[in-house]
């Protein structure tokens, strides 16, 4: 029975010095970013039977358990996705917070307001040359903040995009990294038949990190089984293997997309969280939905000045006068060219051309009407009816602009466009370009201010009084005027100013607003986690103290049956 004493004792021995340094280890990884705290499980040994009684063979560590909540650690890691999402969102929309104005520089909207009160100013006072300066400076600050406002989204845009890349090859460190600790963690497992409770807090911390960069669902199967999957079903890791993220062919966003290397599918539901579904979201909707609208404030603004300057005379008339857009297909039909970027709005409908020799007199008077039927007239048949007007010549060049050309010393004019030929391609034009990537000023009105049309040549005596202001007056009805010259829905131009303005500050708002939702969420998943798997040293230190002395006790056990043995061999001797 003393030998059976000894056994039990070592036994205690050994399991108190087992989980004293469980206890230690807690200790030591108290500020281990992902530790998970680790509770020593004691438990009795074996009996054996002796004489018709069962005798206890003491007590030895049975288990190490790792102090996790499943759920806990599947809300964490949604929450990384959300934090990750919200927050690459907000950073990206306050980066390009100066592009829609400041207190230093106007916004869109100023330019705008700026613009349509220079032609509120030349409509007071027709004559004066010196407010068609004004219009023409004004107009280039409309259209150096449209490039400006454009060209700093577009490099926003850019920048969003070259960050993914950075962001995958994180991405793909991590897939790596969770591959070996699943094969490291099967091996353990397999060899101890025990979990291997540091490699697991590895895997999880490297999961989370993963799920900050990509939106992930984790499925445990039995045994060491661990799969990997985006939220849209594609697999990027498998117990050992894993399948890293890349770049494909371009998608219809103009950039790359992003596919399972080796394969051309385009991976599903990055774009629902992370800090990579944050990038693709800030390029794609936030910012690629500012540059369509800033795109579309600049063709409405181009179309609709030039329909209305097309068929007006500033102070002096040109003597030639060339098409700004060229067409791909002088022989096909003018309201279908696909280089032509309002060739759509052509109608069927006329124009009149004015032509005036050289003493200033209309050849005949009241010019001479040009048909235009949607779906047949083509470039090739406009020139040939202007070639028939006498005292003008007209010509497709090899580029596909139409040039007309009045006799020496004579001019050439127009008026009444009902069939918006003249304002898509650009003839007798304000603007020339098709959106924000290419406005510019008509070559003509930027070297000679006075060609700013701001009244009619009148239809009857083909005459232009410098006193007519009707086309002032039209383009400044534009700017609360609703309309649409590019398939979107129909607004005034000061709305869409406003409205894209509005939209910004919207946009930044539910992203502060999301981030700090999440952020709070974040907090309060850490204090449950800390709660659960956090180290309490206060805990520990009682642990140990209470390890210690089970150990004290178990020595003192040895003590005794040794004490035993010594009385009982003294009797022997």
């Amino acid at each position: 029975m003393s030998f059976a004493s000894l056994n039990i004792a070592a036994a205690a021995l050994k399991a108190q010095q087992q989980a004293i340094r469980v206890t230690a280890n807690n200790i030591a990884n108290v500020n281990t970013p992902g530790y998970s705290k680790q509770t020593p499980d004691l438990g009795t040994m074996n009996p054996e039977r002796i004489g018709g009684f069962s005798f206890g063979r003491g007590a030895q560590l049975s288990d190490i358990r790792r102090a996790v909540d499943p759920f806990l650690a599947r809300a964490r890691a949604a929450n990384g996705s959300a934090l990750g999402f919200s927050t690459t969102i907000e950073q990206g929309l306050n980066a390009v917070e100066n592009v829609f104005g400041s207190l230093s520089a106007p916004g869109l909207a100023a330019n705008l307001d700026a613009f349509f009160q220079g032609f509120q100013q030349l409509a007071n006072n027709p004559q004066d040359a010196a407010q068609r300066f004004n219009v023409r400076a004004r107009a280039q600050d409309i259209i150096n903040g449209l490039s400006d406002m454009r060209q700093q989204l577009v490099t926003a845009q850019t920048s969003a995009d070259a960050a993914i890349d950075q962001k995958l090859a994180q991405a793909n460190q991590l897939l790596d990294q969770i591959a070996s600790l699943n094969t490291r963690i099967a091996a353990s497992e397999i060899a101890t038949a025990s979990q291997a409770n540091d490699l697991r807090d590895q895997r999880d911390l490297a999961v989370n990190k993963l799920a900050r960069l990509v939106p992930i669902q984790v499925i445990n199967g039995q045994n060491s089984e661990f799969i990997i999957q985006t939220r849209g079903g594609d697999l990027l890791a498998q117990d050992g293997t894993a399948r890293h993220l890349a770049r494909g062919g371009v998608g219809p966003t103009g950039f790359a997309s992003i596919v399972v290397a080796g394969t051309n599918s385009p991976v599903q539901g990055l774009d629902q969280g992370g800090d990579i579904g944050g990038l693709l979201a800030l390029r794609d909707q936030k910012l690629g939905g500012y540059i369509a609208s800033v795109d579309s404030i600049a063709a409405n603004l181009i179309f609709g000045v030039n329909q209305q300057h097309a068929s007006g005379a500033g102070l002096t008339l040109a003597s030639s006068v060339t098409s700004g857009q060229p067409a791909a297909n002088p022989a096909g039909p003018v309201d279908a060219d696909p280089n032509v970027p309002f060739a759509g709005q052509i109608v069927t409908g006329s124009f009149r051309v004015h032509v005036y020799d050289a003493a200033g007199n209309p050849t005949p008077p009241g010019g001479t009407v040009i048909n235009i039927t949607a779906g047949a007239t083509t470039l090739n048949n406009v020139a040939a009816q202007l070639n028939a007007v006498t005292g003008i010549t007209a010509a497709v060049d090899a580029s596909g602009r139409l040039t007309v050309t009045a006799a020496a010393g004579g001019a050439v004019g127009f008026s009444d466009d009902t069939s918006n030929f003249l304002a898509a391609y650009e003839i007798n034009g304000f603007f020339h370009g098709r959106n924000a990537a290419d406005i510019a000023l008509d070559p003509a009105i930027a070297a000679d201010a006075n060609r700013i049309a701001a009244g009619r040549i009148d239809t009857g005596a083909s005459a232009h009084p410098p006193g007519d202001n009707t086309v002032a007056l039209a383009i400044l009805g534009l700017q609360d005027k609703a309309v649409s010259f590019d398939g979107t829905a129909a607004a005034s131009l000061h709305d869409r100013a406003t409205g894209l303005s509005s939209r910004y500050g919207t946009d930044v708002a539910a992203a502060k607003q999301d981030r700090a939702f999440c952020q709070a969420e974040a907090e309060s998943l850490k204090s449950q986690r800390q709660a659960v798997s956090g180290v309490n040293m206060d805990e520990e230190l009682i642990a140990m103290m209470k390890f210690q002395r089970a150990y004290q006790a178990a020595a003192r056990v040895i003590q005794s049956t040794n004490t035993m043995l010594d009385s009982l061999m003294g009797l022997i001797r």
